[in-house]
C-alpha cells in the first residue's frame, strides 16, 4: 500500500514539474526596431558623446542594418535560421563605413569596441569577434 502511494506521489510530482517546464505561449520575440535603435543610442551614442546630428546618422545606419538583417531571414520556414555569416559581414561593413563618415576618427576604435560589446550573444558565441 505504501509503495502505491509513494509511486502515485512521484508520478504526480513529475507530471506537475513537467507541466511547469513547458514554454509559455509563443516564443520570445526580439526587441522591436524602435527598441533596438533606442539601445544603440543608449549603448553607443551616449558613451561616445555624439551630438544630435551624429546620433541621428548613426541611428539611421543601424536602422538600415537591422532592416537588411530582417530581409536576409527566411520567414517562410517554421524556425527561421540565422543568415549566412558572409552576408551579415557585408551589412556590417556598410553600416560601419556609414558610421565612420559621421564620427571623429579618434572615436572609431571605441565605437567598434562598444558595438562588439552590445551584440547579442548566441550559442557558441564568446563575443570576441567573428568566428573563423
Amino acid at each position: 500500500m505504501k509503495t502505491r502511494i509513494l509511486a502515485t506521489l512521484i508520478i504526480l510530482l513529475s507530471a506537475v514539474s513537467f507541466g511547469f517546464s513547458q514554454p509559455k505561449e509563443g516564443s520570445p520575440q526580439p526587441p522591436s526596431l524602435k527598441d533596438r535603435i533606442g539601445m544603440i543610442e543608449e549603448r553607443i551614442c551616449k558613451p561616445l558623446n555624439l551630438d544630435k546630428q551624429q546620433t541621428e546618422k548613426v541611428s539611421s545606419a543601424f536602422n538600415e542594418f537591422f532592416k537588411g538583417m530582417e530581409n536576409l531571414v527566411d520567414k517562410s520556414t517554421i524556425h527561421p535560421m540565422r543568415p549566412e555569416r558572409s552576408k551579415i559581414e557585408i551589412l556590417e561593413k556598410i553600416r560601419d563605413e556609414r558610421v565612420r563618415l559621421v564620427i571623429p576618427a579618434a572615436l572609431f576604435p571605441k565605437y567598434l569596441e562598444l558595438e562588439l560589446a552590445g551584440r547579442p550573444k548566441g550559442p557558441g558565441d564568446s563575443g570576441h569577434g567573428p568566428n573563423i
